[in-house]
């Protein structure tokens, strides 16, 4: 005889198993009935999330299609969509950049590429800003200088917004011309260029009197390092009573080669410090064993980034003597991503401290000793008495080596 309690007991038990499997499965795969369909509650959330993010998108879109005069290019829609996402953190070094845009960048880094030979930023009123013009380059045998803004390139105006389109105009093949139109002191200037290979040796040097070392860093570039190690060791051969190094107008560039040249002229200690959104901290230090030669370090307005770091570095471990004028202030460092598509993106990951926990983003560094050129010392936008390396000079001539 077949227990009929426990048979209706078994039948239930069966019934709410195969319902949970049968819930269960289609949250996992998203299974419809009829009209209905349904997901997962983590799904779920997410497409509320997306709706109210992008539903007015989509609105705006559709108004555009309706009403604009022309047929759409939807990839060139989406690519403005995307970048403006990227715009609306108000950041100008936080960016989506297409395939073309992206190489670009990599070529700048690489030190190999062909233009006109400016580093740009955002100004604070909106403006293409000049913070560098690199040595020898189009740009600075024309006569363009740091500070300028730049309101149009080939007669066509661009804003800061738009300041990754304008240095992809500004690039290009050797030999082919291109028209910069400046501001400067309120003043228009219109400067004719012709492009040209952008030099990929950042470092240089040469001897001054007294036996003093010099050595310019325009750029920090992915050798920039090694060369200036290079040009260290010949100025330690040759027993040179002191070294100044020249960081002004270079607008920056890699920080590790920044770091590894600190490691150079540092004995052990904190270079600067990073701190991310999240409030973590990463240390960037220096190892004990630093150059023998006394030295000292130009810099000015035109001195940024990956330039600063170093300045503070040496600033806050009492290594060098800082001479010119307050750097530019840039103390945010950007990390970048390759895409799948070609293009990529970079976002400020970032803030970098002195070592003393000062801030340098928007305040700049103000040197040891602060010297500026006078009216009479620039003869037509070129500098014909550096009081700034003068100082330099006078403080080292009577300097020992360690």
């Amino acid at each position: 005889m077949w227990d009929k309690k426990k048979t209706i007991t078994a039948c239930c038990i069966t019934f709410f198993v195969t319902v949970a499997i049968t819930m269960g499965f289609m949250r996992i795969f998203n299974v419809g009935i009829g009209d209905k369909v349904f997901v997962s509650q983590t799904d779920y959330e997410n497409m509320k999330a997306a709706a109210y993010r992008y539903s007015a998108v989509d609105k705006m879109y559709k108004f555009l299609e309706d009403n604009y005069y022309q047929d759409l290019d939807e990839e060139e829609m989406v690519t403005g969509l995307i970048k403006g996402l990227f715009a609306g953190t108000g950041d100008p070094y936080t960016r989506y950049m297409t395939e073309e845009e992206y190489a670009d960048m990599e070529k700048s880094y690489s030190g190999e590429f062909e233009g006109v030979g400016v580093s740009m930023n955002v100004s604070d009123d909106g403006y293409i800003e000049v913070i560098s013009v690199i040595d020898d380059s189009p740009a600075s045998k024309a006569g363009i200088r740091d500070g300028d803004l730049i309101v149009a390139v080939d007669d066509v105006r661009y804003s800061g917004e738009q300041l990754s389109e304008a240095a992809a105009v500004m690039r290009g093949e050797k030999g082919t011309g291109v028209k910069l139109t400046v501001s400067r002191g309120g003043v228009l200037m219109d400067f004719n260029l012709v492009r040209a290979p952008i030099s990929d040796i950042s470092v240089s040097s040469g001897m001054l009197e007294g036996n003093i070392g010099y050595i310019r860093i325009a750029s920090f570039n992915n050798n920039t390092a090694q060369q200036f190690k290079k040009e260290l060791q010949s100025m330690e051969n040759k027993k040179a009573a002191g070294l100044v190094i020249d960081l002004r107008s270079n607008g920056g560039g890699l920080v590790d080669q920044s770091v590894e040249i600190a490691d150079m002229l540092m004995n052990e200690g904190t270079i600067v410090y990073m701190e991310n959104g999240k409030g973590e901290k990463t240390y960037y230090t220096s190892e004990a064993g630093r150059t023998e030669l006394e030295y000292a370090v130009l810099v000015n307005g035109g001195s940024a980034s990956a330039s600063e770091i170093l300045v503070a570095g040496i600033q806050g471990n009492d290594e060098g003597t800082i001479i010119g004028t307050q750097t530019y202030g840039k103390g945010i460092t950007q990390k970048t991503w390759k895409l799948a598509g070609g293009g990529g993106i970079e976002i400020t990951v970032s803030q970098y401290f002195a070592p003393d926990g000062g801030v340098i983003h928007k305040k700049g560094i103000t040197p040891d000793i602060v010297v500026d050129f006078e009216e009479s010392d620039i003869t037509e936008g070129v500098v014909t008495n550096d009081r700034q390396l003068q100082k330099a000079v006078e403080i080292l001539s009577g300097g020992q080596q360690r």
